[in-house]
């Protein structure tokens, strides 16, 4: 814990320059950014903050910030003056928009942490977030407990194999149930719970009521109990009265019994995982004897091998119980060093072959992984070379005087400011600024980023999200790093297809160069967002994840950028596709240094489903596939596409390259000409053709030529050319089809159940209990555990209301996009208020010729 070993003690938690020591002894001063940078890597932890919305995840960071003494003044939520919501959006709606980094010093360790948007329009800044963490804190609300964007977070982080850590919040509210929430915790997101610290109740002199006041703390075995100011109000969380409950035994019985029985449920969930915890236990044969230390190290491995999760509790808003929590996630969350490294690939080839493809879908032919290792002082080491920098751009933001910033987490080597980076995305070399670490939007410059830390780029345009930047820790000049370490990729950030969209337009001509440019900065922050051009209107059409994330989007145009556009209504984004096969088309374009001319053979199909489960993507024969960036579409180049000499050059690594055009540049050339085809759009709507793939039967062009350029507008003309010979019925619309999940009381079931499958159109694909919403054998297990977990007396649950006391059903199916908006009121009016519903994209799905004519007309 935070505090030292006393029989009982008040204490004031002073703001100490290098996080609160757990003596509360004195520090000396220090600089933050020299200190900061010395930090060792085994000593850095980066985290992200999840949950669902209001959830508390803002609130507690703001206290962080306070507590490390980074912050003077705690700020508030609804009064819009929080370090980490900064956005003029965040704060008049009190929501979290963007993820946001600070980097909070705590006792002696670093906490790079990322505050995560709960509203589930913005899970691309969810997962962009998650990829570059090593651990997570889950914050659940007492009251509401596992809430539907709890779980899909949960998931998130659980497909990423990142370690967890629960906080359950708000636990003064009236209807908080901590023993509830833990039963959920383990029941509805299948893992095993570790209470770390259990609730302290006192009973209100006046009211007679059970107040939250503190935590008993499992592990070290002591009281908290966060002191009110002189006036009775809420304290600032630093003083607080500790009691050592291995000396209360005889005068509160009650406190150590409930410290014991807690901590037998520990000792007991960890003695299956590891025998030491068992050793420790057969010494005396008593619960409160096992040290502390013992179970922390247990611990530790179990949450870092992901076998449990630590659980703890507070009221972040009253100041209750924030210490603990960041001493936990030193305690049990990894650092980058306890993680397994990444998995990078050397790669100068844009196409995966089917047959040859490893395990993570790279082509092993002209791709293949660099190895990796973990050094206990340097951390990640790629290719054997201690010096080669990795790292990884996962967010652009624009800030008012910096201009672009590229937020980056250095996986390897050490990023120095104002050097060269190579891009590996396209193999530019690109001139960075300077370094910094964040605060919210306040930025602090540093002199270097280190192997196993987050921080912010600046000085450059040429990053975009997802981007593997390649460098030398010892030295600026990227020109003496060989081919395969400069082309390193770390595996990129998946993107959700974007399912609402709207129409803009400059309100005068006048107004159009400020629209493009700034629409770009918006693009290059948020690549969730997509833009397309209408060519017969003229409009462009800009497509979101949500009716929210775009009505965010227009504020930001409108009123932070000062673009004078007319926006249209929010809509659903609609796809095209073709019903049968094109015919091959043969197309020559002259070159245009004259060198003689480009030919390419193609032909379009199209599919069901996603890219990657079908047979053009894994199937047994020897041809390429290149799964495009949007829309579900694919490229495959059959075996013998691309001409003699250069497939001779391919697979020769002897062979001098023959061409003045690299390979790269000209596979960039057929995509690009490709992807433009196919945005032109079908004959039904002229929308972008969805879940299409384009079959390079042959591909040529003259061995003196010195730009690709007439590629692109060979493979464009072609795929445009073979399009144009369907009919018009060989098209149909696509449109997104969303899964679905309704929480409803018992009383209500029956009624939202008929209102979904006659006026929503929907799929109900099964029904259940809500704690036990999910299925398999997994979920067999969770609920079983749920059942046999520990959890401590909790004297709230007496003020939970009639209404939160009754059977719960969910309601699982599928249901078009279409006929879910404006379902919110709906079911609240169904629901008398008490149902909840949660959606996410499944898929798109084809259209029957009666809803094409449907969504037609609308």
């Amino acid at each position: 814990m935070f505090i030292r070993s006393t029989p009982c003690l008040i204490r004031n938690f002073r703001a100490l320059p290098f996080g609160q020591l757990r003596s509360v002894s004195t520090t000396k001063s220090f600089d933050y950014q020299t200190d900061l940078q010395k930090v060792p890597i085994d000593k850095i932890r980066n985290i992200g903050i999840i949950a669902h919305i209001d959830a508390g995840k803002t609130t507690t960071t703001e206290r962080m910030l306070y507590y490390s003494g980074l912050i003077s003044r705690i700020g508030n939520v609804d009064e819009g003056d929080t370090v980490t919501d900064y956005l003029t959006q965040e704060k008049d709606r009190g929501i979290t928009i963007q993820s946001a980094a600070v980097t909070v010093p705590w006792n002696q360790h670093r906490i790079n942490v990322i505050d995560t948007p709960g509203h589930a329009d913005f899970t691309f800044e969810v997962i962009r977030s998650l990829r570059v963490l090593d651990g997570s804190v889950t914050i659940l609300d007492a009251v509401a407990g596992v809430e539907a964007q709890t779980e899909k977070v949960w998931k998130q982080a659980k497909d990423l194999k990142i370690p967890l850590i629960a906080y359950v919040n708000k636990m003064d509210r009236e209807g908080a149930g901590y023993g509830r929430t833990v039963k959920e915790i383990v029941g509805r997101l299948g893992t095993r719970s570790v209470l770390v610290n259990i609730p302290y109740f006192m009973q209100d002199k006046t009211t007679k009521e059970m107040l939250f006041k503190g935590v008993i703390d499992v592990i070290d075995k002591k009281l908290l109990v966060w002191d009110e100011d002189q006036d009775g109000l809420i304290g600032d969380g630093r003083k607080v009265t500790v009691t050592d409950i291995d000396t209360a035994e005889t005068a509160r019985p009650d406190l150590y019994k409930q410290c014991k029985d807690a901590r037998q449920s520990v000792i007991e969930q960890l003695g299956d995982y590891d025998e030491s915890i068992i050793d420790a236990f057969l010494v005396t044969e008593k619960y409160m004897n096992v040290p502390s230390s013992i179970i922390k190290r247990a611990l530790r491995k179990a949450t870092i091998d992901r076998y449990a999760t630590p659980i703890l509790c507070g009221s972040s808003f009253k100041n209750i119980g924030v210490q603990p929590f960041m001493d936990a996630i030193i305690d049990y969350l990894p650092s980058p060093i306890d993680v397994d490294p990444p998995d990078v690939i050397s790669s100068t080839h844009l196409t995966h072959s089917r047959k040859s493809r490893n395990k993570k879908g790279f082509k092993n032919k002209t791709s293949e992984s660099l190895p990796t290792c973990m050094d206990p002082k340097l951390g990640c080491i790629v290719n054997n070379d201690k010096h080669l920098t990795t790292s990884l751009a996962f967010k652009v933001t624009s800030h008012p005087n910096r201009g672009l910033m590229t937020f980056v987490r250095v996986y390897s080597g050490k990023l120095q400011p104002n050097s060269t980076v190579i891009n590996s995305r396209n193999g530019e070399k690109v001139k960075i600024g300077k370094l910094l670490i964040m605060n919210g939007d306040v930025p602090q410059e540093v002199k270097s980023l280190s192997a196993g830390n987050i921080g912010v780029i600046t000085g450059t345009d040429e990053i975009s999200t997802g981007d593997t930047l390649i460098s030398h820790s010892s030295s600026k000049n990227v020109n003496k790093i060989p081919k395969k370490e400069a082309s390193a990729k770390l595996l990129p950030i998946s993107v959700p297809p974007p399912v609402f969209s709207v129409s803009i337009e400059p309100t005068t001509v006048a107004d159009k160069r400020k629209l493009e440019s700034s629409l770009g900065v918006l693009l290059k922050e948020d690549p969730s967002l997509k833009l397309d051009y209408d060519e017969e209107s003229g409009q462009m059409i800009l497509s979101g994840m949500g009716e929210l994330h775009l009505d965010i989007t227009k504020d930001r145009l409108i009123n932070d950028m000062k673009v004078h556009a007319d926006v249209g209504k929010v809509r659903v984004t609609y796809k095209e596709t073709i019903i049968c096969p094109s015919p091959e088309v043969i197309k020559r374009v002259d070159a245009t240094d004259g060198s003689g001319f480009f030919k390419i053979s193609l032909s379009v199909d199209s599919f069901e489903g996603s890219a990657e489960n079908t047979d053009y993507f894994n199937g047994e024969d020897d041809s390429e596939c290149h799964p495009l960036e949007y829309d579900n579409n694919l490229i495959v180049f059959d075996k013998y596409a691309a001409p003699d000499f250069v497939r001779k050059a391919l697979t020769n690594e002897d062979q001098e390259w023959p061409l003045s055009i690299n390979y790269e540049h000209l596979m960039r050339a057929i995509v690009s000409g490709v992807t433009g085809a196919l945005q032109v759009g079908g004959k039904i709507a002229r929308l972008p053709l969805h879940s299409v793939v384009v079959k390079i039967r042959k591909w040529s062009l003259p061995i003196e030529a010195t730009s690709a350029a007439a590629l692109n507008q060979c493979t464009r003309l072609a795929v445009q050319e073979s399009l144009g010979q369907l009919a018009e019925t060989s098209f149909t619309l696509l449109e997104p089809l969303m899964r679905i999940s309704v929480f409803v009381n018992d009383e209500d079931l029956g009624a939202v159940t008929q209102d979904l499958m006659s006026a929503r159109n929907a799929k109900i694909t099964d029904i259940d209990e809500q704690d036990n919403s999910s299925t398999g054998q997994d979920m067999v297990w969770a609920r079983d555990q749920a059942e046999k977990t520990y959890i401590p007396y909790d004297p709230t649950m007496q003020y939970i209301k009639e209404s939160q006391t009754g059977g719960k059903k969910v309601i699982n199916g599928e249901a078009p996009l279409k006929d879910m908006i404006g379902y919110l009121p709906k079911i609240r009016s169904l629901t008398k208020g008490r149902g909840i519903y949660d959606m996410e994209y499944e898929r798109m799905q084809r259209a029957t010729p009666g809803r094409v004519r449907e969504i037609l007309e609308q």
